[in-house]
């Protein structure tokens, strides 16, 4: 089933990181989607009891992403409330300019897709004024994803560096390279 595969890499993920999951949807509106994301969801807490869980409705966890995102780490929704979360933390984290992502096939029997947030930008291309940040911090989840997590956090802290972020697409991404490499 997608949605325990869903929620268990959640859970896996979160037990990796500083162990809390976010169950995010809409159960009050959304009785028989929302039934069975939360049944699969407590089923599957039962084999993870280090994991601290919550459970936010959709319109409150847009409101916590505002005045108060450090109650998450991980959250695991569908893909309506995911794309609203993802361009609402893309907006309120510098732009949707500055936001990676990543479509996951946990079991790697296929391929995962890492990509900016933001689109192709026609209005943009060729003048070296897109910032390739979102672009290289996918590669920077990408590296998290296989395993390679020191380079993923060289990637990660160059980004976070205010003196990596310039005006135009190659200076931007020279220093940060320059950053990476030390």
């Amino acid at each position: 089933m997608g949605v325990e595969r869903a929620i268990r890499y959640a859970f896996d993920l979160a037990r990796a990181r500083r162990g809390h999951l976010t169950l995010v949807h809409k159960t009050n509106v959304l009785t028989f989607s929302g039934d069975l994301w939360g049944r699969t969801f407590e089923e599957v807490a039962a084999d993870y009891p280090d994991v601290e869980t919550a459970y936010n409705h959709v319109d409150a966890a847009c409101i916590y992403f505002v005045d108060s995102p450090e109650r998450y780490d991980v959250i695991v929704t569908d893909n309506l409330f995911g794309d609203i979360l993802t361009d609402l933390g893309g907006a309120v984290s510098g732009g949707i300019g500055l936001a990676s992502s990543a479509n996951l096939n946990p079991e790697r029997t296929g391929p995962s897709m890492f990509e900016p947030v933001h689109g192709s930008a026609p209005d943009i291309a060729g003048k070296g004024l897109a910032n390739p940040t979102a672009a290289i911090l996918s590669g920077a989840m990408m590296l998290d994803f296989l395993g390679e997590d020191a380079a993923a956090g060289r990637i990660r802290a160059a980004c976070a560096d205010p003196d990596t972020q310039l005006d135009g697409t190659v200076a931007t991404g020279d220093a940060i390279a320059e950053r990476v490499q030390g």
